[in-house]
């Protein structure tokens, strides 16, 4: 489950449909009475996962902390996580983080690379990438000196032409901190991807996981097909007028599953039919940082 808390980033990665798509996008913040009815339904199947954060910055959100801690509250046997720019994780978030005792299960810090100038081209010259590893290594010495197992803290960047993914995934591990590579892909179609940008040829992104495995809810209650329809070209559904399971199990849904099951591009909507992944991505991980 990823949950639109908030809408709104900091940021306009080149990899990513936020700066083309926000102008045009609904704005707001999920009422906690609804984030709430979302959770108590979660709580009633077998949700493994809740991440309140869905095509946005969840540290824009001032009130991320009592909402991961609400879900953790509500949905006991999920996993809460969260993916943040790491620009806002500042002194007083890292005390909110620790504060939370283990209710975050996993943090991911998204640092796209090691070189400053490829890093501002990457993030659309908004971030800083000096302040966003200090605040990295700060949340890491942290996790460091209460021997704290959670939250898990991993860098993760999107594998361009211009990353040197060796360099960077070393840099990380050098200090003690998990990071792996993804794959770039166009989100959709909705990202122009350049040869400077992918590292192979764009192909299908197929099999795709993403209508089987989870839902992605909007910050009004719609549920989307994916985590890239920024522009909600697919809305399965709105919590607000149906349950989860009505929405997850309704025949949109499933004729989307039954479309990818049976690779059917036809049948799939055009966000699907035009999305494309790197196939020339490397996936590099390092071991997963642990304290004993």
């Amino acid at each position: 489950m990823q949950v639109q808390t908030a809408t709104g980033c900091n940021a306009d990665c080149v990899f990513c449909p936020y700066g083309a798509t926000a102008a045009a996008a609904p704005r707001g913040r999920m009422s906690w009475e609804l984030y709430e009815t979302l959770l108590e339904e979660c709580a009633s199947h077998p949700v493994r996962r809740i991440s309140p954060y869905l095509m946005n910055e969840p540290l824009l959100d001032p009130e991320i902390w009592d909402r991961v801690r609400l879900a953790k509250r509500i949905v006991p046997g999920a996993r809460v996580t969260l993916t943040t720019n790491g620009s806002l994780l500042d002194e007083t978030a890292v005390e909110r983080i620790m504060a939370l005792d283990g209710t975050l299960h996993e943090l991911t810090v998204s640092v796209q690379g090691i070189e400053p100038r490829g890093y501002a081209e990457a993030m659309g010259g908004r971030l800083e990438l000096g302040r966003c590893v200090e605040n990295v290594l700060r949340l890491a010495g942290a996790l460091r000196r209460a021997r704290a197992r959670r939250p898990a803290l991993t860098v993760t960047m999107v594998a361009t032409g211009s990353m040197e993914a060796g360099s960077a995934v070393s840099f990380w591990r050098e200090r003690g901190v998990a990071a792996r590579m993804t794959r770039l892909d166009n989100q959709g179609g909705l990202v122009a991807v350049g040869e400077g940008l992918c590292t192979g040829a764009m192909v299908p992104n197929e099999p795709c996981p993403r209508p089987h495995k989870q839902a992605y809810v909007t910050f009004d209650g719609e549920v989307v097909v994916c985590c890239a329809d920024y522009r909600r070209s697919v809305v399965l559904g709105n919590i607000q007028r149906s349950s989860l399971s009505e929405i997850w199990n309704g025949p949109l849904a499933v004729s989307v599953r039954r479309a990818h099951i049976d690779r059917d591009r036809a049948a799939m909507p055009a966000l699907c039919r035009e999305c494309r992944i790197d196939s020339g991505g490397v996936v590099l991980r390092t071991e997963v940082w642990r304290h004993v």
